[in-house]
């Protein structure tokens, strides 16, 4: 799909002049363009484009040019590229590896992707899979026989176009530093179309290697699913590993054929040309023909191509634009951003339904328009009381995509340059941190130490793992208890006043963080629990299905940010009274919050697979006291896929000024007040987590032994500290992970989870192992066994670790126990009074009932107390061991 131009797009790249986007990589972008000499001069009409002339040009990013031997690479991979005839392979067109920004170009192909045509229009009869598997085959035979492999062969990289499927992005070089998990630990790329050589590191990957992924290309398109699943990454790299491929859903015709493919021993695979002449018979005469299918199927090596009604309808919507495109003679530039509105009054919607262009000269053809995201002015938040527009309710969406209990590929990072300090924050209430008896003070008023005090179990608001005891922030009149909620909790938050947690029946309850007496409940649920049976679950493939609300509550200084019915509402922490109500854009619903510096920076995702209505993701900017959005910014303007959904995108951490925020382009930086982008997005890795940490802010990344390597050894984590203004890359730390077991697999299973200014925390779920570092060299100091599940899944049972002070926290089912953060000293352990203690799960593993699982607890320290939160409901307050 084509889409406009972005400020920071350039405007010609090589001998060519960018007219369109067409979307991005993990080596940069990529742009629909024309010969530079096909462009009108700037004063007169403009001559209109030839569609002849169009290609595909991808703009190499900056930051990878510098990688050592790149250009080097990129250079021989051009020739080889040059030298690969088939029809079925997008054509090279030209390529410059010595460029200042390195480029190459291929034949445009007016299409969609294979993942496109499937995740809209569902899974292809079997005669269009076999006529698609045929002719991919023949391109790989062509690829292999150029000297060349794919290595990346997946749905995205597949075209299906007017004259047939087009395999694209071959023989690219993969760098150091792509990855295929996200801040939450989900699948954002494509493990589950690697082959088990992939997974054992780059250098095993050979040519049967291709034909396992496109097997898995095939079942995808059969049965419109991965073959592998998704959810945590580690579990869908033992299933390749191993060959697991899920095939009971594929159509007989197809299973044995793809089953031959999908094996452990590649030489027991078939080559691409004996798949090509299996698959060629099932194609048939009959693909023509099909019912439905559409008239424009060319025919190329004896195979014909008539692709189902729906999708040939893609196809010919996308040439129509490209058509119109052509005609009108002038780029796709970027809508100009509306004026701020003044403090109080209405916004303009930040998205029409249209976009138009710079307007064109007098007597030229009118400016060409293509759809963009066509959200609704955002709706106001109203305060109880005052009258309220009326409007129809967006009902929430309760499929979403989540990380099970996701391990995170990697190692521990030096994360620190000489100069950093600790973390300040910009509310001034993140200074020096206490001792585990808080014994210390921060020098700032108690009013404002309380305004700030929020933790989950990731931490405060900065998500370092950070969290300073200070006196203040204990709760007034706290003294040890014990208390429960109603059912399990899912996600929970604490301030100085209350408790809250999301149930997963998918109701919120709130307890005193003082006394743990019930405050208050807040039952969003309908009554139609859809395939829920009333509980939380999460399914075979990682995805979790909730049967009422599921925005994870925000809690912060007597402020809560949770849904009800669909609407974002903001209560007070310890009487639960709704202070504000907002209602999603229309067509969309609410799936991510944060506070900062005033505002609910609140996620509004588009309903899924919702036909005609808005596409991607938005971040609205409302203000705590009501009232319309402040602000609106696009996170994604284009559908979300499966692993996009539920929050994927959204504000990370609000400081410096700026609203720190993921979205499709990468990582962004907003300006708090306005919203305006300040500087690129920051795409050099997708960030496994995002941390403020001083004035600097952290993307850390994982990197597993696949394609993305030159090198198996080269498997590890990446720390990047970026500019806070700018998000420019200013310095960046990696450790290489020793791959283990057979075939030399890097476990994805060692999770940061905490830095400060002079240590760093992991935990290793392989070895059960909390991990401390001193973090300007990262150097391992400590090793303090964890407890793990009796399961035979090695899964880690204790709270995610924490830092406060110049100690780690964390608690199991029994105990909980501070360690020093340097090579000596003792740890400490409090048994806790009213712990349930370890018991045997209802279910074992990570899918299923999440109530029924054996799950962590969840520690909320805040002045020098622990909160803790057990999977079963029990609540226990108790002083922090000194």
């Amino acid at each position: 799909m084509i889409g406009q131009l972005r400020d920071s797009s350039p405007r010609r790249t090589g001998p060519y002049e960018t007219v369109a986007r067409l979307g991005a990589g993990g080596m940069g972008e990529v742009f629909l363009a024309v010969p530079h000499a096909a462009s009108a001069a700037p004063e007169g009409p403009r001559a209109p484009y030839d569609p002849d002339g169009l290609v595909a040009v991808k703009a190499i990013r900056r930051d990878v040019v510098g990688e050592p031997a790149f250009r080097a690479r990129f250079r021989r991979e051009i020739a080889v590229a040059r030298s690969v005839a088939s029809p079925y392979v997008a054509r090279l067109v030209d390529g410059d590896a010595d460029a200042e920004q390195p480029w190459l170009a291929t034949e445009y192909v007016a299409g969609l992707t294979l993942a496109e045509a499937v995740r809209r229009h569902g899974p292809l009869p079997v005669p269009a899979v076999a006529a698609l598997g045929t002719a991919m085959a023949g391109a790989l035979a062509a690829v292999h026989a150029a000297g060349a492999l794919h290595r990346d062969l997946k749905p995205a990289n597949v075209l299906i176009g007017p004259e047939g499927p087009k395999l694209i992005d071959f023989g690219v070089a993969r760098i150091p530093g792509a990855t295929t998990m996200t801040s939450t630990g989900l699948l954002v790329g494509t493990p589950g179309f690697m082959s088990p050589e992939h997974v054992a590191g780059g250098r095993h990957v050979v040519a049967a290697s291709d034909v396992f992924c496109l097997a898995s290309v095939l079942v995808y398109a059969a049965v419109g699913r991965d073959p592998f699943g998704d959810g945590p990454v580690a579990a869908v790299l033992y299933r390749v590993s191993r060959a697991e491929a899920e095939l009971d859903d594929v159509p007989a015709e197809l299973r044995e054929v793809l089953a031959d493919c999908l094996v452990v021993d590649a030489a027991a695979r078939p080559g691409p040309e004996a798949l090509a002449e299996r698959l060629a018979g099932l194609a048939g005469a009959g693909l023509a023909g099909a019912d439905g299918a559409g008239a424009d199927g060319a025919c190329a090596d004896g195979v014909d191509f008539a692709w189902p009604a729906p999708v040939q309808e893609a196809i010919d919507e996308v040439r129509r634009d490209v058509a119109q495109l052509c005609a009108a003679g002038r780029p796709l530039l970027p809508l100009p951003a509306p004026p701020a509105a003044p403090p109080g009054q209405e916004p303009t919607p930040t998205w029409s339904p249209t976009a138009l262009n710079a307007p064109a000269a007098p007597g030229s053809p009118a400016a060409h328009e293509l759809p963009t995201m066509g959200a609704a002015a955002p709706a106001a938040a109203t305060v109880p009381g005052a009258p309220r527009r009326r409007g129809r309710r967006a009902a929430f969406a309760v499929v979403a995509a989540v990380a099970v209990a996701g391990g995170a590929a990697g190692a521990l990072l030096a994360l620190f340059g000489p100069d950093s300090g600790s973390g300040s924050g910009d509310d001034g209430a993140q200074g020096g941190p206490a001792g585990p008896g808080a014994s210390a003070s921060s020098g700032l008023p108690p009013a404002r130490l309380i305004a700030a005090a929020g933790v989950d179990k990731e931490g405060t608001d900065d998500r370092s793992g950070s969290v300073p005891q200070y006196p203040e922030q204990r709760p007034k009149g706290w003294k040890p208890w014990r208390g429960s909620f109603s059912h399990a909790p899912l996600h929970c938050a604490a301030d100085t006043r209350a408790v809250v947690c999301l149930l997963t029946n998918g109701t919120y309850e709130a307890i005193g963080a003082s006394d743990g007496k019930r405050r208050w409940t807040s039952d969003g649920r309908t009554g139609d629990d859809g395939d829920t049976g009333g509980e939380a679950y999460v399914s075979p493939t990682g995805k979790l299905f909730m049967p009422g609300d599921s925005l994870a509550p925000v809690v912060r200084g007597g402020t809560s940010v949770i849904a009800h019915k669909g609407l974002l509402q903001v209560r007070d922490s310890a009487s639960g009274d709704v202070r504000l109500s907002a209602r999603p854009p229309e067509g969309r619903y609410f799936s991510r919050a944060l506070l900062g510096d005033g505002l609910i920076l609140v996620t509004a995702e588009a309903k899924p697979y919702a036909d005609g209505g808005p596409q991607g993701a938005m971040l609205l900017a409302y203000p705590l006291r009501g009232g319309a959005p402040r602000w609106t910014a696009p996170l994604s303007t284009q559908e979300l896929s499966g692993a996009e959904l539920n929050g994927l995108y959204g504000a990370e951490v609000v400081r410096n000024g700026r609203v720190y925020a993921w979205a499709a382009q990468g990582l962004i930086a907003l300006d708090v007040k306005t919203g305006a982008r300040g500087g690129k997005a920051y795409d050099g890795e997708q960030c496994l987590s995002v941390m403020a940490v001083g004035r600097q802010i952290l993307c850390s990344a994982v990197v597993t032994g696949s394609s993305d390597f030159e090198d198996a050894e080269e498997a590890g984590t990446r720390v990047t500290r970026l500019n806070a203004g700018t998000l420019a890359a200013e310095g960046a730390f990696a450790f290489k992970a020793p791959p283990v077991g057979k075939g030399g697999m890097v476990p994805p299973d060692l999770v940061v989870t905490a830095v400060g200014p002079g240590s760093a925390l992991a935990y290793d779920a392989e070895g059960a192992k909390l991990l401390v570092a001193e973090s300007k060299k990262g150097r391992i100091i400590r090793k303090e066994p964890l407890p793990a599940a009796g399961d035979g899944s090695k899964r880690v049972l204790s709270s995610r670790p924490l830092l406060i002070g110049d100690r780690a926290l964390f608690a199991d089912h029994t105990s909980l126990r501070t360690v020093p953060l340097t090579a000596s000293g003792g740890s400490r352990t409090l048994r806790v009074p009213g712990a349930p203690g370890t018991r045997e799960p209802k279910q074992a593993g990570d899918v299923g009932v999440i109530a029924d699982q054996l799950r962590p607890p969840t520690v909320l320290p805040l002045g020098g107390v622990a909160t803790i939160v057990y999977d079963q409901g029990t609540v226990v307050s108790v002083r922090i061991p000194s």
